[in-house]
């Protein structure tokens, strides 16, 4: 039996990632998109990666991540 290679490593590899967020995605789906980048970030997918799993743009990632670090600089002072 032939080892695979780098290439069929990284496509595997790739493959599961998508296959995990997908899963993640539909466990909280219905829920609003600032709580899906939080979710995404969370298990450590970066903005750009989020935006193509989501549909949407980095930018918009970028606005809700900034948006969502305020509110919790917020709420920590609210303590």
């Amino acid at each position: 039996m032939k080892e695979p290679g780098l290439e069929e490593v990284v496509r595997s590899l790739d493959r599961i990632g998508r296959i995990l967020s997908g899963l993640l995605l539909k466990d909280i789906e219905g829920a609003e998109q600032k709580h899906k980048i939080k979710r995404l970030k969370q298990c450590g997918f970066d903005n750009t990666e989020i935006a193509k799993t989501l549909g949407t743009t980095p930018n918009s990632v970028n606005v809700a991540v900034h948006s969502l670090k305020k509110s919790k600089r917020k709420a920590k002072k609210r303590k």
